[in-house]
């Protein structure tokens, strides 16, 4: 009995380190051709519609099967298996060689921490094992002859259906209704997408472990622009006082309005939470 209590005991602390050490990575893919594309990796659609520059954030292992397809039929895809270094950004840029081949090329690697704001025209999706299906719009003509009603004159009646369940990530005002009611300073240039930020707030509260929520969350924040709202929502999912203190504290800098900060106080059990954060704030 003894030595089941133990094993189990060890397995258990096996799954703990073994969360507790994982680290994440992003993969950038531009191209300045303006030729959109869509990013598979590992056999399974990141982003739902073709682009010209994708992030793809929460990637955990070291390396990935990745596939570019161009919306242009006539430019061939590209496939690489990318290796990824941990905790930093990876950016791959799509270009011609000097053979006229379409390839893919490492750019240059960024730490997280070192990682502010979101460039304008760049898409962020979370890694996703559930591949997106596209959207299918069906049209159907029908012709109908009224005979002698109208003289033998024929009606031609056009029905389109669009069907879709397509996961998109497009950045509309009626997507960010606090956009158009805030005026303050901005500590970033664009605001998540309320799609994108429910995308990762899945993601991130599928993980069991503290020490992982806080890492992805703190990934999240520096790879993106956050509204305080949504700060908000990420710092419920933590337990302990001290984690929501330290991604309040870590997400100010990537916050779009800074004015609004005052909102996280509610998510705090502690006054002198609310206090110790205050004085950050004031000191930076």
């Amino acid at each position: 009995m003894k030595s089941n209590k133990t094993l189990i005991l060890l397995f258990i602390f096996i799954l703990f380190y073994t969360d507790s050490q994982a680290q994440f990575s992003n993969v950038v893919v531009f191209t300045q051709v303006k030729e959109p594309f869509t990013v598979i990796m590992n056999g399974i659609q990141q982003s739902p519609e073709p682009e010209t520059n994708v992030k793809i954030t929460g990637l955990n292992a070291p390396n990935y099967k990745l596939t570019v397809i161009f919306e242009n039929p006539a430019i061939p895809e590209i496939k690489k298996t990318v290796y990824l270094q941990q905790e930093v950004e990876n950016t791959y840029e799509i270009l011609k060689n000097n053979k006229g081949l379409w390839v893919l090329r490492l750019l240059n690697t960024i730490p997280l921490d070192e990682i502010t704001g979101q460039p304008d025209g760049q898409d962020v999706y979370v890694f996703t094992t559930t591949p997106r299906k596209s959207t299918t719009t069906v049209s159907q003509t029908t012709t109908v002859n009224t005979g002698g009603l109208l003289g033998g004159a024929s009606i031609t009646t056009t029905t389109t259906q669009t069907t879709s369940d397509v996961e998109t990530h497009e950045f509309h005002d009626r997507d960010q209704p606090d956009q158009m009611e805030y005026s303050g300073p901005k500590g970033c240039p664009r605001p998540m997408s309320n799609h994108a930020f429910d995308q990762a707030l899945e993601s991130l509260s599928s993980k069991s472990f503290e020490s992982s929520k806080l890492t992805i969350a703190k990934q999240i924040a520096g790879s993106n622009c956050l509204l305080s709202r949504q700060v908000k929502e990420i710092m419920k999912l933590f337990s302990f006082e001290s984690d929501k203190l330290e991604f309040a504290k870590f997400a100010y800098r990537h916050t779009w309005d800074l004015n609004n900060y005052f909102l996280l106080n509610d998510a705090f059990e502690f006054e002198s939470s609310i206090d110790e954060l205050n004085r950050y704030i004031n000191k930076n």
